[in-house]
């Protein structure tokens, strides 16, 4: 039986891409107000740089406009990581976690620098459904995930076994492979708009157990989940 129910947090429970597009909304401000350029141009060429590459956006775009300067770059950078947000849970998502929270411990393990994600969570109103939320990068490289590290620390913190978890995420290059490793079932959910919808999975050990197009399909599955 399981008690206990891991969320990953991108594209899992809010759209990824509605951050993205709210920190370059930010960035492509300051840098209008600084440089003179227009806010849509620069908006524009950020959207373009992360759709044909999501690495070094800042670093290729501030490249175009000329504007060679660490200083600078780390201050986008910075200003992306933490400005408030504009981010809405998905519809599923919200009505599944209170409905979850009722019957199971809920847990969450997330990539990405702590205070950015941190602020996801508070942004998105969702620390209240959870009983253990672990940000990856606080603990170290080692801890990232496919790591089955997170995952251990979070069956410890419960003293449950594997058999008593399940892990729900989506990225398929990295989410699974971890929980699937300590013996823990996982989900991926299907998000039509998400970052990695595409993604290839490197091996069979990072395949998810099941598949589904929703958190509404994912309680319906609990339910035949032995």
């Amino acid at each position: 039986m399981k008690r206990l129910v891991i969320f990953d947090l991108d594209d899992t429970l809010y759209p990824e891409i509605e951050f993205v597009k709210s920190g370059f909304r930010e960035v492509a401000n300051v840098i209008s107000q600084d440089f003179g350029f227009k806010v849509d141009e620069i908006y524009d060429l950020l959207m373009d740089a992360f759709n044909k590459d999501r690495k070094f956006v800042f670093n290729r775009v501030l490249e175009l406009l000329g504007i060679n300067n660490e200083t600078y770059l780390n201050k986008i950078i910075s200003m992306y990581r933490n400005h408030k947000p504009e981010i809405h849970l998905y519809s599923d998502a919200k009505a599944v976690l209170p409905l979850l929270k009722k019957n199971f411990l809920l847990g969450l393990v997330t990539d990405g620098f702590p205070s950015t994600q941190r602020l996801k969570v508070v942004t998105l109103n969702i620390e209240k459904y959870f009983d253990k939320a672990i940000y990856t990068w606080e603990k170290g490289e080692s801890y990232s995930k496919p790591s089955i590290l997170p995952f251990k620390d979070m069956l410890d913190e419960f003293q449950l076994g594997p058999e008593e978890a399940i892990y729900v995420g989506d990225n398929i290059e990295k989410d699974f492979k971890g929980p699937k490793n300590l013996g823990m079932l996982s989900v991926r959910v299907i998000r039509k708009e998400g970052i990695y919808k595409d993604a290839v999975s490197p091996g069979i050990d990072f395949e998810p157990d099941y598949t589904v197009n929703s958190l509404i399909e994912f309680v319906d599955l609990l339910t035949k989940i032995p």
